[in-house]
């Protein structure tokens, strides 16, 4: 007894997401060769969903099924009330309009979101793109990543808030001579067991690491923070308002953290 002619273009399209799911799947196993594929596949057939699966591959997996269990199901039963001898080239025909629309739809999302919503999104680092700050970012990530656990360089003997100059001789990676450009700037000398605390209890909120002291003739500053959550750093060009809400955050949760209701960054 054949199948139902609904079964069958069911099949179709769940089985397409299941190739994926099994690509996915071998990607962890360790071809990781394949991840840039499963990263396509989620981003521009699936990425219509946003943050729940661009953020997510296991995630996508299973909403996928969802999706393609759903388009299998209309398709199948548009493709059934024609009464077709066979059904499979109307049903690959189906799966391939399916694909069109979810790309077409996850296309316009993106539109939508823009670069900034997917470094959110994704968690991806903010950056000016400055050669003197990816340097600097380089040298400050290896001595981050030295510490257990991982967390930014402490100058000790010296305040809360210090000259970069101070901490320069300290980041190895970087040069004799290294400047930057903008300057000065000023350095968050937090002890280690602080850091500590705020990977703890305060990861994924990016907190203020490097500032220069004053604005630029745009009325913005360059920042460089630190997601303790991701341990990314990122650098961008913020206006005072951002600014002081980034520094308002820490400076809270450093206060929570220590008990010291004077604590303050501004020095």
């Amino acid at each position: 007894m054949s199948s139902s002619p609904l079964f069958r273009v069911f099949v179709v399209h769940v089985g397409f997401h299941t190739f994926w799911a099994l690509v996915y799947a071998l990607s962890l196993s360790g071809l990781f060769m394949l991840i840039p594929l499963v990263g396509w596949y989620n981003a521009f057939m699936l990425g219509f969903m946003g943050n729940s699966v661009l953020g997510s591959a296991t995630r996508a997996a299973l909403l996928g099924y969802l999706v393609f269990a759903a388009t299998g199901l209309l398709s199948g039963w548009l493709i059934s009330l024609l009464r077709l001898k066979s059904v499979w080239i109307p049903a690959c025909l189906s799966l391939a309009l399916t694909a069109a629309l979810l790309i077409v739809a996850s296309s316009m999302r993106h539109k939508s979101v823009g670069v900034a919503g997917f470094q959110s999104i994704l968690g991806l680092p903010a950056t000016t793109g400055r050669a003197d700050i990816d340097e600097l970012s380089m040298a400050l990530k290896t001595e981050y990543a030295l510490a257990e656990p991982a967390v930014p360089p402490h100058l000790a003997g010296k305040g809360t808030v210090i000259p970069f100059s101070e901490i320069q001789p300290s980041l190895q990676l970087l040069p004799k001579g290294f400047q930057m450009s903008d300057g000065p700037y000023v350095y968050c000398n937090l002890p280690a067991e602080v850091w500590r605390g705020l990977k703890k209890d305060g990861a994924g909120r990016k907190y203020p690491l490097l500032w220069s002291r004053q604005p630029d003739a745009t009325g913005r500053r360059l920042v460089m923070s630190v997601d303790l959550k991701f341990d990314q750093f990122s650098d961008e060009l913020l206006g005072e308002e951002a600014f002081a809400r980034m520094r308002t955050h820490l400076e809270s949760a450093i206060r929570t953290q220590t008990g010291d209701t004077n604590f303050t960054l501004l020095k």
